[in-house]
């Protein structure tokens, strides 16, 4: 593609390309309509912004504690949970949805309609969506919670009443809510109680008659019950008691058979026996005696000899009721061992029904305990909802935004207007540049001659005839293209005469008198040649195979009237 094959407003040559200036330079010829458009959207926008009401605006700011009450009552996040008690992540998300309901806000909507109506300007079909919507801006400020209020309205007398006894629903709104919050908690708490202190009793009496049928260990006290819990099973300490006794007494006996003639392990092990505290004595003193003796006398004296039998005899005697007294407490052990044994799985369940008892126990003092503390939060006071701004009323209008209006009249005035210059330029379908006359036909340019300055058109025409013309013979026609006026014509082939000497020059009135001349130069106008007019005039210049020098375009020529 050449430089001179460019987009214009209608080049049927090429459409790859927009050429910035050909549409500037539209725009440029059509100043005045587009001025027109301009003016007239400053008007109508100012007509807007001058004539529509003045609406006033008002705003104020709140704090939404969401998470309080839960904090304050310190209750188990669990149970909280099972009382709807709790606060879920969305708590502030959805608070403002509440607060932006008509079970909130309807008695202020029927305040504004009302005080509309008394002055005058009834709203009787307006609704409170629509309402809401044109009047309320009700956001949560991001990552706080912060509550931003804002209202508008025409009536500037109306804003801050209005603030006023919406900042007043919402505070009462807050007690409101934290109390219809504590009475659903306390009505869960009241049932459970009822619920558990009925299971509590039921589980506690199943364990103590279990325990009375299969003869274990009964409960003593209801109210010391997590106390007695833990030494409650005591069958099984006996049998491992028992158990651990008979197999300390069998060791015992095993070492009394092995301690014959061991007299002095046999006393000491008589000395842990206070029924044989006696025989032992008896043994330390003929022990002692036998000492004092052998001082004096022989082993073999006849006192000496007598005590040795004495200590004999006494040894024996003390092994004898040693072995005795195990084998009696043996046998009471084991009559203890056995008076422990119970069916298999008595045990088990009998765990299972105190654990039972234990839980429902534990769960019922819980609730009870969390019903006291609602109680308490019930019977303190809370302030409402803290406002950190008083309703304020904003000093100057919030609408309309004239300055703002009046801008986008003149822009949308003068888009308008540009696409109407463009419009027009399209119908006229006239050619007013060379670079789209060159891109139509593909003629080369023999010249431009400018019409306010004539005087320089014999060095243009000199140009020609001693160029493209001086290479053919023949005479030449000059055919024009568009509504130029003959005086111009006339001029132009009387100037062109000049420099062709004796050689035939004719100004054609139509293509079939210009075809007859073996040489053609085709005159158009910029301004006044019409696009089509020039292509239909190279298609039938095609069709007669007739071959055209080139053009000489005529620039600010005067249309014909």
């Amino acid at each position: 593609m050449t430089s001179n094959q460019k987009f214009s407003l209608d080049n049927p040559i090429s459409e790859d390309e927009i050429d910035l200036k050909t549409i500037f330079d539209a725009l440029f010829r059509n100043k005045r309509l587009i001025a027109k458009f301009s003016l007239s959207g400053l008007v109508l926008s100012g007509l807007i912004a001058f004539t529509a009401k003045r609406v006033w605006q008002g705003e104020f700011q709140i704090v939404l504690e969401g998470e309080k009450s839960q904090a304050s009552l310190s209750i188990n996040p669990q149970i909280a949970n099972f009382a709807g008690l709790s606060s879920k992540n969305d708590t502030l998300k959805t608070e403002v949805g509440t607060l932006k309901s008509p079970s909130v806000l309807m008695n202020v909507f029927q305040f504004v309609k009302k005080e509309k109506a008394s002055k005058n300007n009834p709203i009787k079909n307006l609704r409170f969506k629509d309402w809401q919507k044109s009047s309320l801006d009700i956001e949560l400020e991001r990552r706080t919670s912060i509550l931003n209020l804002a209202y508008r309205d025409t009536d500037k007398d109306l804003v801050l009443p209005v603030l006023n006894r919406i900042s007043t629903t919402y505070q009462d709104y807050s007690g409101r809510k934290r109390l219809r919050t504590i009475e659903l908690g306390l009505d869960y708490f009241k049932e459970q109680i009822s619920i558990f202190k009925i299971k509590s009793i039921e589980s506690i009496k199943k364990a103590q008659e279990f325990a009375i049928d299969q003869d274990l260990s009964i409960l003593q006290g209801e109210t010391e019950i997590d106390k007695e819990i833990p030494n409650a099973i005591n069958i099984e300490a006996v049998r491992v008691e028992a158990s651990n006794q008979i197999r300390v007494i069998d060791q015992q006996l095993i070492q009394i058979e092995d301690l014959e003639g061991e007299s002095d392990q046999i006393m000491y092990v008589a000395k842990t026996i206070p029924a044989l505290t006696e025989l032992s004595q008896g043994l330390r003193e003929i022990d002692s005696n036998l000492a004092r003796l052998r001082v004096t006398y022989k082993e073999d004296d006849k006192s000496i000899q007598d005590l040795l039998s004495e200590r004999i005899f006494l040894i024996d005697l003390l092994k004898r009721q040693v072995k005795g007294f195990l084998m009696a407490q043996k046998a009471y052990a084991q009559a203890r061992l056995k008076g422990a044994e119970r069916p298999e799985g008595v045990l088990i369940k009998y765990r299972m029904l105190i654990s039972d008892a234990s839980k429902d126990k534990s769960t019922l003092n819980n609730l009870e305990n969390e019903y006291r503390m609602i109680l308490l939060e019930k019977a303190r006071s809370e302030d409402p909802w803290e406002l950190i701004t008083t309703p304020t009323l904003l000093p100057y209008p919030v609408a309309p935004k004239r300055k703002r209006i009046l801008i986008l009249g003149l822009l949308g005035g003068t888009f308008i207007g540009s696409g109407a210059a463009l419009v027009s330029e399209k119908r006229k379908d006239i050619v007013f540049s060379m670079d789209e006359m060159e891109s139509l036909v593909k003629w080369p340019l023999l010249a431009e001659l400018s019409i306010s300055q004539k005087q320089s058109w014999a060095e243009s025409l000199d140009l020609v005839a001693s160029g493209p013309l001086s290479e053919s013979d023949g005479g030449t026609a000059l055919i024009a293209v568009g509504e130029i006026d003959d005086s111009e014509l006339t001029h132009l082939s009387q100037s062109l005469k000049q420099f062709l000497k004796n050689r035939e020059l004719k100004v054609a009135k139509d293509l079939g008198e210009a075809t007859k001349y073996p040489n053609l130069i085709v005159v158009t106008a910029m301004g006044i040649t019409r696009k089509q007019d020039l292509i239909e005039t190279k298609k039938k210049l095609l069709l007669q195979r007739t071959s055209v020098l080139g053009l000489i375009a005529l620039n600010k020529i005067k249309f014909k009237t």
